[in-house]
């Protein structure tokens, strides 16, 4: 029988490392408690040497003394104590300053390495967070750093100062701080930025960026769905709980951060909206791009009034504004007093519900806290003195309105042919068959599985009676089986983003290229549909600059509202009145609309002439012959607008799509 050896070596090395691994304090303990071993051992040796007056502690301090400094080396004398001093001296450089410069260097790297990955917590107050790195977050910080006028006025009603950016992100790095320095809106002031390491559903990582105390929060969406049962929502609502449940059980019943999340399926929005118990804005990205492009197929060349009032702040934007001293007035009596920005409504709040009142009736009365809208290019230009209003307010003349020219392009047969899929389409087909007095024949090209795409949408077509689809397996980017679609004959050909690449610039190229090809395939046709390009990477802006397709950035626009709507949660009711079907919307118009002739005329005339029909004018849209556009919002007022026959007028109009 064998019995297991003694392992002594091995028990000793497995407890050393159990204690190293407690921290620098015990390995420093273990070093001195080293050094004191062999200063005792060395004392020893030296004793029987016999210098005179010396004893065991005078023994033990010289060798310290040599252990410690190597400059008494040469004191000493006899050949005993010089080889004891020569040992102890080589064992200092090993073990009294090796060990020691060793450990506080590596303790330094830790601490190092540890900040630079953000993973001590912030000590903030009043501070804004962004819980996610996504394809939105640096737009969404630009946003923020560019507005700053609005961001000022938030802050002041939140008791700050200055603005207090933190970002959680899952890894932080170098990169990330790089990608934010390139962002031509942020640059040098990126180092304002906080960035911290942790995963926005962990509660631990929440009190990270102090979570607690923030005044506002925004969880921008993974822009990419490509995993079937944990999809970015369940991330989203899940990251809510873990909020909300953090702020239970700190405040109990008190005030709560403002929360803004994006939720990408419309259907999760009340899952979201229970998720979380303070002041809660849920906005449902699908939603929106899907009204937008459904707007865009109904009125070509709206992308480029979208792309100019929600891609950057650098152009027009919406802005709200309170305006006390306006109470009692007619709303139409308010226009002449913002010469430089047009004014579009009013929102009203009820119970905490908020209700706009976009392009409103001549009669309209201004309310006690009713919040003006604005186009305008910044905060600065809707600012004005209060005199001013009731002098202007008093000088308006009464006019008489004519009836609004009728809309007549809701109805009649459209074909759409798709290129691609994403999680867009189903909320695409949903938002297209509330337009019941039109009807869609809708053809999906893809390379995704029949049975996927139906079950995402056969539910949608039940209950629409205005939408039929077919489907093509094809991989639109071979030009072979795009052209067996014959594309000439649809009416209008959207080019969506795939979902299922994980990079969003290789999404893009095939969007990119299956554009090019649709360009050389419809060169010799007659007929030229439609066609509106879906992007992913925002990157591909100016790529696309030259193109004669439409196109929708929807990290741009989704990074523009996310971070508009922190700033003002009223805007989120004015965007969905804007791109839902009836009620305002923005439109084209052409001149013979309005009894209008070729010509010049100065834009404050044609604003008034406009006002007569019960529209707002916004601007003029000029689709030049050379497929050039030119695309003019918030003229200023006495400049001459010259009317051309190919020009169209960019009018706020309240329209009726389903009868």
């Amino acid at each position: 029988m064998k019995y297991p050896r003694f392992r002594l070596l091995e028990r000793f090395n497995y407890l050393l490392e159990r204690q190293f691994v407690k921290g620098t304090h015990i390995q420093l303990l273990f070093v001195i408690a080293l050094i004191g071993v062999i200063s005792v051992v060395g004392g020893m040796l030296a004793l029987p040497s016999g210098e005179p007056g010396s004893n065991i502690g005078e023994s033990i301090w010289w060798a310290f003394l040599r252990l410690s400094d190597p400059g008494y080396l040469g004191d000493d004398e006899g050949t005993w104590r010089r080889v004891i001093s020569t040992l102890l001296t080589v064992a200092g450089y090993v073990v009294f300053m090796g060990s020691m410069v060793a450990i506080i260097t590596s303790w330094l790297n830790r601490k190092i390495r540890s900040l630079e990955q953000g993973l001590t917590r912030v000590t903030a107050r009043n501070h804004i967070i962004i819980l996610g790195w996504t394809n939105r977050t640096v737009h969404i910080a630009a946003e923020l750093f560019q507005s700053s006028k609005r961001v000022k006025r938030f802050l002041k009603r939140h008791g700050a100062r200055a603005l207090k950016l933190i970002i959680l992100s899952d890894d932080v790095n170098p990169h990330r701080l790089q990608e934010l320095k390139d962002h031509p809106l942020i640059g040098k002031r990126a180092n304002e930025i906080v960035l911290r390491s942790g995963n926005a559903i962990d509660r631990e990582h929440l009190n990270r960026v102090d979570c607690m105390h923030a005044a506002a929060i925004i969880i921008p969406s993974q822009s990419n769905a490509n995993k079937e049962l944990i999809t970015p929502d369940v991330g989203t609502i899940k990251t809510l709980l873990s909020l909300n449940s953090e702020m239970q059980s700190h405040h109990g019943i008190g005030k709560m951060p403002y929360v803004v999340a994006e939720i990408q399926d419309e259907n999760k929005v009340k899952s979201a909206q229970r998720s979380y118990k303070g002041p809660l804005e849920v906005i449902p990205s699908d939603a929106i791009l899907s009204r937008l492009i459904a707007q865009n197929l109904h009125h070509p060349g709206l992308s480029v009034v979208f792309n100019e009032l929600l891609s950057h702040s650098l152009n027009n934007n919406l802005y709200v504004f309170e305006l006390p001293e306006a109470e009692g007035t007619p709303f139409s009596s308010l226009k002449p007093c913002f010469p430089r920005a047009i004014l579009l409504g009013v929102v009203r709040e009820n119970e905490g519900h908020f209700t706009p009142y976009l392009n409103p009736e001549p009669g309209l009365v201004i309310e006690e806290k009713d919040r003006l809208i604005f186009i305008a290019k910044k905060m600065e230009d809707v600012e004005i003195l209060p005199e001013t209003v009731k002098e202007k307010a008093n000088n308006i003349i009464p006019k008489t309105f004519k009836q609004r020219p009728i809309t007549g392009n809701y109805s009649g047969v459209s074909k759409l042919l798709v290129l691609g899929w994403n999680n867009h389409v189903p909320a695409l087909i949903k938002e297209l068959g509330t337009y019941s007095n039109q009807e869609f024949q809708i053809t999906l090209a893809s390379i995704r599985p029949l049975d996927v795409r139906k079950s995402a949408i056969n539910h949608i077509l039940d209950s629409v009676n205005n939408i039929t689809c077919t489907h093509a397996i094809i991989d639109y980017i071979r030009e072979s089986e795009l052209r067996s679609l014959n594309p000439s004959t649809f009416d209008h050909i959207l080019l969506l983003s795939s979902d299922k690449l994980a990079v969003e610039e290789e999404a893009d190229a095939r969007t990119i290229v299956g554009y090019t090809l649709l360009e050389e395939i419809l060169e010799s046709e007659e007929t030229h549909p439609q066609i509106v390009m879906e992007l992913n990477d925002p990157g591909n802006e100016l790529l696309i600059r030259n193109f004669k397709s439409e196109s929708i950035i929807g990290p741009l626009i989704l990074s523009n509202l996310l971070a508009t709507i922190a700033m003002r949660r009223e805007l989120y009711s004015v965007y969905n009145e804007l791109f839902t079907v009836n009620g305002a919307e923005i439109i084209f118009r052409n001149l013979e609309e309005y009894d209008l002739n070729t010509g010049k005329m100065n834009f404050i005339d044609l604003e008034e002439h406009i006002s007569v029909y019960q529209d707002t004018l916004l601007g003029v849209y000029y689709d030049e012959p050379d497929g050039e556009v030119d695309l003019q919002l918030n003229i200023p007022r006495h400049r001459a607008v010259i009317l051309k026959p190919e020009c169209r007028l960019v009018v706020l109009s309240t329209i009726n799509a389903t009868g």
